[in-house]
């Protein structure tokens, strides 16, 4: 180790500390005045409930983790110690977003010089990306925070002569792993690293996934190694619809893509996730051309400077924080900040991939673990310290060592990805996706606020007018409001759409068997039939409907119940 880069460190991560700690507190307290700050939705509302159960001691509510269950567990903490508030864990993240940025800072002085790991600190810390995040409540803040310090200590690691070093590596790599699966693409990359002391690191990583897998086992029945989501993931990204899929959201089509597994005879966690992996590689063998340009159409997603939603639109937020409307941004021709950030980077791995080799790997290995789900900015901001690293090695090496031709062939290569980060990424979206809308309905009305909510579903279901979501919350909330006439008209909206899924089709004709409406089950199972025409089960349930109108071709008296229509969906939804 550099002695002068070692002396650099600490004065230079304070600096990094203080400044993205300013921005990210800013940021959280402008925020306030969103009306999702108190009422998060999707994800976030799912994680936010979930540690409200555990902060309240009343456990999981499954039996196998669905997700990886660490920020959960963390934010249950936050909140027993807090109370059941919206500030307090946001500024505990703040904090962690500004160690994260500390910690590039300390990578980066170590490997590189205190010149790049203050370049590279000053990066993240100034990230909008990173900033919306540790701002939401979202594992990405935990996360990124977690894997940055598994390198650090991986850096730290080989001028130790024991192994407590690898051991606190493993130790925190797991910690991330439980967290964030993908990261487990590290610990690989992290063993070669540690050589003859692999065993230490291995050991540490067993620690720390060791009590999430026995939960698992003893509370499920299942060997699950963290959590059984991997297969319907990997599904969502890999068949032949992969922009209808990747934007399921809770709702319909979603629930009866979760339940599909049930519906085909399959029980089980495990089972459930490798029914769904069986699904991906049905569809690469039958359509292997399909299979490889939706790979390559993914990798040019990662690359790409647009931040894709997972939970929530990004850019919106800017509508109420100032920190981001001047670090978060897109125009005609960039996309800010990763269409910067990756030319620079791109780079910086060409020309220092020899001094930080394990860092170089993650990278790869991790935008290829994102990659082989789907691509969202959420899933692609750990990749941002590592790349801020590379992204600040590669203009010192410009500014510093590069010869006039070295630096020309660098611009080129710096042009060309920045093109291709940057050219056709589409306006930049000013309002919140409907998804993220409904669920602010959901907290209205769920507050005593009908009218509101109620017109926010009459909105969403006027500009989308196929959504099942949309115009079920106006029948409901109708019904509720007293108003019996835009309950009905609703009611026979919801019963015109047809199910866009498969799953969605075949659970609904099994609805309409088990309430004896033999018409409705067979124009379900027909729908199915013509979604899928080597189905089954679509064959099965079309013989059932079938045999069931020949039995009682006139339906329950006084036609089919509207519940047949309403309580199915009312799970969905």
């Amino acid at each position: 180790m550099n002695p002068s880069r070692e002396n650099g460190v600490g004065p230079s991560a304070a600096v990094v500390f203080a400044v993205a700690l300013a921005l990210r507190v800013g940021h959280v307290l402008a925020l306030r005045d969103s009306p999702y700050f108190a009422r998060p939705v999707l994800d976030a509302e799912t994680y936010y409930w979930a540690a409200r159960a555990l902060a309240a001691g009343e456990g999981w509510a499954e039996a196998v983790y669905w997700q990886p269950p660490g920020y959960p567990y963390v934010l249950a903490a936050l909140l027993r110690l807090a109370g059941p508030g919206f500030l307090a864990p946001r500024l505990v993240q703040a904090v962690l977003g500004a160690l994260t940025a500390a910690l590039t800072c300390a990578i980066g002085t170590r490997v590189f010089g205190r010149a790049v790991g203050l370049g590279a600190g000053l990066v993240v810390a100034l990230y909008g990306v990173l900033i919306y995040y540790d701002g939401e409540l979202l594992a990405p803040s935990l996360a990124v925070c977690l894997q940055m310090a598994t390198l650090y200590c991986a850096a730290q690691a080989p001028a130790e002569r024991a192994g407590r070093g690898w051991l606190a590596t493993g130790l925190l790599g797991g910690l991330t792993a439980g967290v964030n699966a993908p990261a487990l693409v590290l610990l690989p990359i992290l063993a070669i690293a540690a050589r003859r002391r692999a065993g230490w690191l291995l050991l540490g990583a067993a620690i720390a996934i060791a009590p999430v897998t026995l939960r698992n086992w003893t509370e499920g029945g299942e060997l699950v190694l963290i959590s059984s989501n991997t297969g319907i993931n990997l599904y969502l990204g890999n068949n032949p619809r992969y922009d209808a899929t990747v934007g399921m959201r809770p709702g319909r089509d979603w629930q009866a893509l979760v339940r599909a597994p049930r519906l085909h005879g399959v029980s089980g966690a495990g089972p459930a996730s490798r029914f769904f992996v069986e699904r991906v590689t049905a569809y690469a063998a039958r359509e292997p051309v399909g299979f490889l340009l939706l790979q390559a159409r993914k990798l040019r997603l990662l690359v790409g400077g647009a931040e894709i939603p997972r939970n929530q639109e990004l850019y919106p937020a800017r509508a109420w924080s100032p920190v981001l409307r001047v670090l978060l941004w897109k125009v005609p021709g960039l996309a800010f900040p990763f269409g910067l950030l990756l030319p620079l980077a791109a780079v910086g791995l060409g020309v220092a991939w020899r001094r930080a080799p394990v860092l170089a790997a993650s990278v790869v290995l991790l935008g290829l673990a994102v990659a082989a789900f789907f691509v969202t900015g959420r899933y692609r901001a750990p990749l941002v310290p590592l790349l801020a690293l590379f992204a600040a090695a590669g203009v010192r090496w410009a500014a510093v060592e590069a010869s006039v031709r070295a630096r020309v062939a660098a611009g080129v290569v710096a042009v060309a990805v920045y093109l291709l980060a940057n050219l056709g990424q589409g306006p930049m979206p000013l309002r919140m996706n409907s998804d993220a809308e409904q669920g602010l309905a959901h907290w209205l009305e769920r507050e005593g606020r009908g009218p509101e909510a109620f017109a926010l579903y009459e909105r969403l279901a006027r500009e989308a007018p196929s959504s099942f979501d949309a115009w079920y919350g106006v029948a409901q909330l109708a019904r509720v409001l007293g108003q019996p006439a835009e309950a009905a008209a609703a009611l026979v909206r919801i019963r015109g759409l047809e199910p866009e899924f498969l799953d969605t089709a075949l659970l609904l004709a099994r609805a309409g068997l088990e309430a004896g409406c033999g018409a409705e089950a067979e124009a379900f199972a027909r729908r199915a039939m013509a979604l899928d025409g080597r189905s089954d089960l679509a064959r099965t349930l079309l013989r059932e409907a079938q045999a069931l109108r020949a039995g009682r071709p006139g339906g329950p008296p006084g036609g089919c119940p509207d519940r047949v229509f309403v309580a199915p969906f009312a799970l969905a939804s």
